[in-house]
């Protein structure tokens, strides 16, 4: 079922690997190669050099989260604007379903994979990051692992729905 979904939902996984890349690239850090989107498991990956730091090191792990939330929020509104303003239309008609599909698509993959943790875990078993380094990222992959278990009761899909639900409520709210 679950890889059902992210193939439906497969322009998350496309943005979800795309903040990890950016990260990469805005913290200076080498991409070595980007799969955006494959078949397999996973269904995306960036791979990179060894971060210098255990805040790099969280920033490209969380990167998808605030990318994808972003555009998920942004894509949401942009739907709503579209109802709110009554755009008619067949391409207002096309549009406000897509968005909503696209929305939600980014919204579902915003949260670090349990990949992204494991190359946590990796990098603080490992003799590259110091002690401080190791009590700054060993909570960062509990909480990442906390999240991919309540992943396991839909948590991702839960929030995809209030973040593609926040931008009508907020224009409602706010025309009201």
């Amino acid at each position: 079922m679950r890889t059902l979904l992210s193939w439906i939902t497969f322009p998350g996984v496309i943005l979800h690997e795309y903040g990890h890349a950016w990260a990469c690239r805005r913290l200076g850090i080498r991409v070595i190669k980007v799969c955006y989107l494959r078949f397999g498991n996973p269904l995306g990956y960036v791979l990179h050099e060894q971060p210098q730091s255990a805040l790099q090191h969280i920033l490209i792990a969380a990167a998808p989260v605030f990318v994808s939330t972003f555009a998920a929020f942004a894509t949401s509104l942009a739907a709503a604007l579209l109802l709110f303003f009554q755009v008619a239309g067949v391409a207002a008609d096309m549009a406000v379903p897509a968005a909503a599909w696209l929305s939600f698509s980014f919204a579902l993959h915003a949260f670090p994979s349990s990949g992204d943790a494991d190359a946590l875990w990796e990098d603080v078993s490992g003799n590259t990051v110091g002690f401080f380094g190791k009590t700054v990222l060993v909570p960062v992959v509990g909480l990442i692992r906390l999240v991919q278990l309540g992943n396991r009761f839909w948590l991702d899909a839960l929030f995809a729905i209030l973040l593609i639900a926040i931008p009508p409520l907020l224009l409602a709210v706010y025309t009201s």
